[in-house]
């Protein structure tokens, strides 16, 4: 397992890092598009096993459909501050409007239809939507960096909490939710992630204050777990260990980007915010 781990993490990472410094604005958002999608696949065949292969293809469709107008959203208002997200709250509207549609009209129980639109649109806005903030993130004065920045700290909780958790962890984090993940490990991860930040302040963000650098790193690395336990509980819920299996040692696309979702915003509006 721990190969295949290491293995897969020497061939994707310079797969990801060639993507956001050598691909242009277009050619990331298409990376960005085929990572949603299969993500969102994973997801609804976790959530809803059942359902015929049209309902879900509308809802990786509607989500795919949501972060292209996030995608024009950001392109229209690169350097006209008077514009504002018209596209993506019209998107969400509408997806909204064709799940209920749909599966009104072709389910055969209504509580069926409820929970269906319910699930699609959870994941809709759970992968699609949070996801999306990378595109915005790219989009910002000095993007690339503030992207490298967001996946160094990321993938340094991630090592940190594995090599802290598997040396010395014995107190659980949260039981219920995951049990091997432990107090000890998650300490470890806020340490990596904090000393990474510093690290990538010295080379590549040195306009970045020393307090703002340390903010982010504990933030980025907060919203990480956050992130992580919040697919454990949708695992935990659909009774599944891994989303999926295209990652040997990872699982699915999904459990690889589920520490971003609640990073990539968090970092994204503290950069508009507070302008580091």
């Amino acid at each position: 397992m721990m190969l295949r781990r290491v293995l897969t993490a020497a061939v994707g990472i310079p797969v990801v890092v060639f993507v956001i410094k050598g691909f242009g604005e277009e050619a990331f958002f298409v990376f960005v598009l085929l990572v949603v999608a299969l993500a969102l696949r994973e997801f609804f065949s976790m959530a809803l096993p059942d359902e015929d292969v049209w309902g879900k293809r509308l809802g990786i469709i509607l989500g795919c459909f949501v972060l292209f107008s996030v995608f024009l959203d950001s392109r229209l208002s690169a350097g006209n501050s008077s514009y504002h997200c018209f596209l993506s709250t019209g998107c969400c509207v509408f997806s909204f409007f064709a799940l209920f549609f749909y599966h009104i009209s072709f389910s055969y129980k209504i509580t069926d239809a409820f929970n269906q639109i319910a699930i699609k649109f959870f994941g809709i806005f759970y992968i699609a939507l949070l996801f999306s903030y990378v595109i915005l993130l790219r989009a910002c004065s000095d993007g690339t960096n503030l992207l490298f920045f967001l996946l160094f700290v990321t993938w340094a909780g991630d090592t940190g909490a594995y090599v802290v958790g598997s040396w010395k962890g014995k107190n659980a984090l949260c039981r219920k939710i995951s049990p091997e993940k432990t107090i000890e490990g998650a300490l470890g991860s806020i340490v990596s992630g904090v000393l990474i930040s510093f690290l990538c302040r010295m080379f590549f963000l040195e306009k970045m204050s020393i307090l703002n650098c340390l903010v982010l790193g504990v933030g980025i690395n907060l919203m990480n777990q956050f992130g992580d336990m919040s697919e454990s509980v949708i695992k935990r819920a659909f009774g599944v260990k891994d989303s999926g299996s295209i990652l040997p040692g990872h699982g699915g696309i999904l459990d690889r980007i589920d520490s971003l979702l609640f990073a990539a915003p968090f970092l994204f509006y503290y950069v508009k915010i507070v302008k580091p």
